[in-house]
């Protein structure tokens, strides 16, 4: 070897340590810096004509473990979901309260009950009868308070998918210009590392939000899409966006993939092609903040709102209907519909080829609401059919509608109602019932309309004429004005009741306590056996579920989170700073640098030496 061949091996050998120390420098200098990967200088024996001439500076290389890096964006989107579904459903499980706590909806039915019981001691006692309304006042409020704080979760729910829009539209778009600047920069020889962190780091706020899968095309490029394979980048950015809905979220409020039906915003992406997918339809989103937040709006605290609605129309339908059983006939039964109100109901029992089955035949005014779906009761083997029991075709109605459901009963108008017989062989009606609301505080029998729906005073019935009038009815519920004004109403069902009769009150009293099936919509019980029980139980039983709920939630996100926290611990291992290891490669670029200065020193003395000969 030369001497300028040494020299220039020298040379090189300098600005590689100078290059190395540059790499190590910016490692210490970024070692608690969020999303920095380790770099490390990858050199490389410079050889020309079979002889090393000195050494080269390939790339900067980032030092990073690709499938943690997968499974750690996995866990992230998994995390994300389960972490913002526990926050909400702690809240939930707060604004239920806790079983027997001061303000749960659990003590304050029994309060009230306990309210009926001291006044049927003392009918005629008028401190009694304020405390009873009171009591029912307070239990009013709490159920509208509750209903409220409901729909203002889904509102902030709804808000959060909007802000999720912007997030992920916003990730996106750093993703499309970092991919190109690296392309770019790998195109110009440049180093890239810096910008790929950033897109990694970019590309981990998108799947916090989302669930992805991020394919590596080679030469900086990147494929981006959801788990169900919508592309979201694909050397250019799709676009997210917030569309529908619009005003406050009330308990009405529903979101369906069906156009025209929805009544609340959905998000849609926009790919390259131009092509619209709506992601909150049919499992285009899995995982992440984005589906927590549709879950939490769409599907569980609807829930909990149908829950304290279930208790509410419950509650106002125990103490405002009277259930009167069927006056046999031959060969069936004849219920009463005289006073029925839009929702009123009559209930039969009959068996058919050795079966004991039930039919419920709802009073509907509105046809636009006809057919009535099976699942309106709380017995999801039960057959429903709707009618206007006021129709003079009702009778023929309702056996037109039995006929087109196989179900062999005969129906005819009877001087106090319908009356319902066998209409085929082997077919038997057993019995059945009638339930009807009544509409004023006397005359109108032992039941007494004492919760109503809104200040406006219309009995609770459960029509579904318009919609449903139980949805929602949590928020709606007050006590009656009317009753307000006349609390001797409580004991008064005739004009000329006695001032200490107890047949109301105990009508009253038996009402809360008996056990009612309650609709499997709300979580407790199942299809084929609904939970049973008196409204106190369920409200406890509401009660229960909501902490069980939250409690799982939580277990849920805690396993996620410490998921999370190993996989960012390895991760750290393998691709994050350690210092004392880059203190020991700053040694080895020091000494290196040392040695390659020496050795152009010696070269120096070495060509004086030469000039002075």
């Amino acid at each position: 070897m030369s001497l300028t061949t040494a020299l220039g091996a020298a040379l090189t050998g300098l600005r590689a340590s100078q290059a190395g120390l540059d790499v190590v420098a910016g490692n210490v200098a970024n070692a608690n810096t969020p999303g920095y990967v380790r770099k490390t200088l990858n050199a490389e024996a410079s050889v020309a004509g079979g002889v090393t001439t000195g050494v080269r500076t390939a790339e900067i290389r980032r030092e990073i473990d690709l499938y943690l890096q997968r499974q750690l964006r996995a866990e992230s989107a998994g995390a994300a979901y389960a972490s913002t579904r526990a926050d909400a459903l702690d809240q939930v499980q707060a604004l239920f309260g806790t079983p027997g706590g001061a303000t749960s909806l659990d003590t304050l039915v029994s309060r009230f009950s306990s309210s009926l019981d001291a006044l049927a001691v003392s009918p005629q006692d008028e401190s009694a009868r304020q405390s009873v309304l009171q009591n029912a006042e307070i239990l009013a409020r709490q159920l509208n308070g509750a209903s409220s704080d409901v729909q203002a979760q889904r509102e902030a729910a709804d808000q959060g998918l909007r802000d999720g829009v912007e997030s992920a539209n916003e990730a996106l778009r750093s993703i499309e210009q970092l991919t190109h600047a690296i392309l770019e920069g790998n195109a110009r020889g440049q180093s890239t590392a810096g910008l790929m962190d950033q897109r990694d780091m970019a590309i981990n706020d998108l799947a916090a939000l989302m669930d992805i899968r991020v394919d590596d095309l080679g030469g900086g490029d990147v494929r981006i899409k959801t788990q169900s394979g919508l592309a979201l980048y694909d050397g250019t950015a799709s676009s997210l966006a917030y569309s529908g809905g619009g005003g406050a979220i009330s308990p009405e409020s529903r979101y369906s993939q069906i156009a025209g039906q929805s009544t609340l915003g959905t998000v849609t992406l926009t790919r390259i092609s131009g092509q619209s997918t709506d992601l909150l339809a049919d499992g285009a989103l899995r995982s992440g903040q984005m589906k927590a937040y549709a879950d939490l709006r769409d599907v569980t605290l609807p829930q909990a709102q149908t829950q304290l609605d279930e208790l509410a129309a419950n509650l106002a339908q125990a103490l405002g209907s009277t259930t009167t059983a069927g006056t046999a006939v031959a060969g069936g039964v004849d219920l009463p519909t005289g006073g029925a109100l839009p929702g009123d109901r009559l209930t039969v029992t009959y068996t058919s080829g050795g079966t004991t089955r039930s039919l419920t035949i709802v009073n509907v005014t509105d046809a636009t609401r006809l057919p009535l779906d099976d699942s309106l009761t709380a017995d999801r083997a039960d057959t429903v059919i709707g009618v206007d029991f006021s129709s003079p075709t009702a009778a023929g109605d309702l056996t037109a509608a039995l006929a087109a459901k196989g179900v062999s009963i005969d129906v005819a108008a009877s001087a106090s109602g319908l009356a319902f017989t066998s209409g085929a062989a082997g077919v038997t009606v057993a019995g059945g019932s009638s339930r009807i609301t009544a509409d004023a505080l006397s005359g109108d029998g032992l039941a007494l309309p004492f919760f109503v729906d809104g200040s406006g005073g219309a009995p609770y019935s459960g029509s579904l004429d318009d919609g449903s009038q139980r949805t929602g009815f949590a928020a709606r519920i007050a006590v009656n004005p009317a009753l307000l004004d006349d609390p001797s109403a409580l004991v008064a069902y005739e004009a000329d009741t006695a001032a200490g009769d107890q047949s109301r009150l105990d009508f009253l009293r038996n009402a809360l306590t008996s056990d009612r099936a309650f609709d499997p919509d709300t979580g407790l019980g199942g299809a084929s056996s609904p939970f049973t029980g008196s409204l106190s139980e369920f409200a406890q039983g509401i009660i229960s579920n909501q902490a069980s709920a939250s409690a799982s939630a939580a277990r849920v996100a805690d396993g996620q989170a410490l998921v999370v926290s190993a996989l960012e611990d390895r991760f750290s291992s393998a691709s994050g700073v350690d210092v004392d290891e880059e203190m020991g490669r700053l040694i080895q670029f020091q000494t290196a640098y040392s040695a390659n200065a020496r050795v152009m020193t010696v070269v120096r003395d070495m060509l004086d030496q030469l000039l002075r000969i």
